[in-house]
């Protein structure tokens, strides 16, 4: 059983000192946070890019002075940037299926071009109702999820909402002639 001191660290295990260098603390953790998050994700390569965006936020974290013990808040980011991994290859998975396009067909080529002409439709539109149109129905949210994303009201949205589609109708109708 290891014995731990007032400060709660285990007795035994270096106290990083205040005035330690961040590469000093990354040259003490990074091995013990890549092999954690190797055996969380279970790919080398994942897993190094965990620990990576894990030591990015603890390095932020510290410059404002907003952690006190490191050793445990690395270890949480780098399970939480684990999991956020996880997540994103779930949603990656859940919408390929949308994104895979049959390269043999004849109608790869037309849906390049209506693809383009879509996103250079989009590029014109005001900030406020593009926003509000790629929340909305390219990322499928409900209109109180972007307004909540957006922190506006949920009338804003439908009628920022209104006013782009109404827009990209016109924007490609011109385009079609």
């Amino acid at each position: 059983m290891a014995h731990v001191s007032t400060e709660g660290e285990r007795v035994g295990v270096p106290v990083r000192p205040p005035d330690a260098s961040f590469a000093e603390l990354f040259a003490q953790h990074y091995a013990p946070a890549l092999r954690l998050a190797a055996l969380l994700e279970g790919d080398p390569t994942r897993a190094e890019d965990a620990v990576c965006d894990a030591f990015a936020r603890v390095y932020g974290r510290l410059r404002r002075g907003g952690v006190d013990d490191v050793g445990p808040y690395l270890r949480q980011a780098v399970v939480n940037a684990v999991r956020g991994g996880w997540r994103r290859r779930q949603v990656e998975r859940r919408h390929a299926a949308d994104l895979l396009v049959d390269v043999t067909s004849e109608s790869f080529d037309a849906a390049v071009v209506e693809r383009d002409a879509v996103w250079r439709a989009l590029r014109q539109l005001p900030p406020g109702q593009r926003r509000v149109v790629v929340l909305r129905y390219f990322e499928d949210l409900p209109e109180a999820e972007v307004a909540r994303l957006l922190r506006v009201k949920v009338g804003t949205v439908k009628s920022q909402a209104a006013k782009g589609l109404a827009a990209l109708h016109t924007i490609l109708e011109v385009r079609d002639g």
